[in-house]
């Protein structure tokens, strides 16, 4: 348990954390912190549970067109919501980010999470969005249900997932699932608003439980997430066919070519080319990966995470140092 907890931030606040490999080579640049150090990566969760997802299907253990119901049988959805339809957020359910009494009880009572069965109240009670397949909606309670289907599938919790399928393959150290209120003390500080009743900014662990993210939380590295998403984008970690199906992109809208792949967003036609991604925040910690597979230099992958809530997140120092840093790849520095 952090030493800061009930403290406002230090005077080192905030700090970046940042990581850029290119061609899979780990390249220099400037960071507040170890490269090592772990964070809670949130919504980037959702990239690793995919490509655990997709290795099950590559073995059998599970098809991409199963119904969700028959995997997680004591859930009610309509057969026709599939994992494909929840891995590409499309089965039509609806999230309870935007509900006020979520954001109150993780204020109020930061340490006690909601129980499953809550999480799934506050979403099925209010019907669907639309039919699945036929639109897109953001949706935790749809990766919710995605590792309820790893873990019965497997007979294990989803933190042998994370092993087995990421973290093993590339030799990570620093990549494991948070999911005890303890866990999070591995982890570097991180300083947020959103664990107090008065809204002061303190160190949310020790405070902040990983079970207030109903699809799990994982902990990583800026080296091991630039290691994870660069291997991904290589064709390190899945089948040809399984990275396929992954980047395989459904619109967000109407008005934008970014697109919903399994687990990762992408941008075809960004200025910098081909661009796929995720990001992340929660109390105390933002983060954004990117890797683009079109630049001059070759392969790149970057990692931000920020250690606040508070402030400009990952996104902001993302661009930040891609700039700065295909500026030196161009000149050759």
């Amino acid at each position: 348990m952090s030493q800061a907890i009930g403290v406002e931030h230090p005077p080192s606040f905030p700090r970046v954390c940042a990581a850029v490999r290119v061609d899979g080579r780990l390249i220099d640049v400037p960071t507040d912190a170890s490269i090592d150090a772990r964070f809670p990566v949130y919504s980037v969760t959702k990239t690793f549970t995919a490509i655990c997802i997709l290795r099950l299907a590559e073995e059998g253990a599970l098809s991409l067109d199963d119904a969700i119901c028959g995997l997680v049988p004591d859930v009610e959805l309509p057969a026709g919501v599939t994992v494909a339809h929840l891995l590409r957020h499309a089965g039509g359910l609806r999230d309870y980010g935007e509900l006020p009494r979520y954001h109150a009880d993780v204020r109020a009572r930061p340490g006690r999470p909601w129980t499953r069965a809550e999480f799934l109240d506050s979403v099925l009670t209010r019907g669907a969005l639309f039919p699945a397949g036929q639109g897109w909606a953001y949706s935790n309670v749809g990766y919710m249900l995605l590792i309820d289907a790893i873990e019965r599938v497997t007979n294990a919790p989803f933190a042998r997932a994370i092993e087995r399928y990421i973290a093993r393959p590339q030799q990570l150290t620093q990549t494991t699932a948070l999911e005890r209120l303890e866990d999070l003390a591995s982890c570097a500080p991180g300083f947020g608003s959103e664990v107090t009743t008065d809204g002061a900014t303190i160190d949310v662990r020790g405070i902040y439980h990983p079970g207030w993210c109903a699809p799990r939380l994982v902990a990583s590295s800026v080296s091991d997430v630039t290691t994870i998403f660069d291997g991904l984008l290589a064709g390190a970690l899945l089948e040809p066919a399984s990275l396929e199906q992954m980047l395989t992109l459904v619109p967000l809208d109407a008005s934008s070519d970014i697109g919903a792949g399994m687990g990762i967003y992408g941008d075809p036609h960004s200025p910098l080319g081909r661009a796929y991604h995720h990001g992340g925040g929660g109390p105390g910690y933002d983060i954004s990966v990117t890797s683009y597979l079109d630049l001059a230099v070759g392969r790149v992958t970057t990692a931000v995470i920020v250690n606040t809530s508070s402030r400009p997140g990952a996104a902001h120092e993302h661009d930040t140092l891609l700039a700065s840093q295909l500026a030196d790849e161009g000149s050759g520095g």
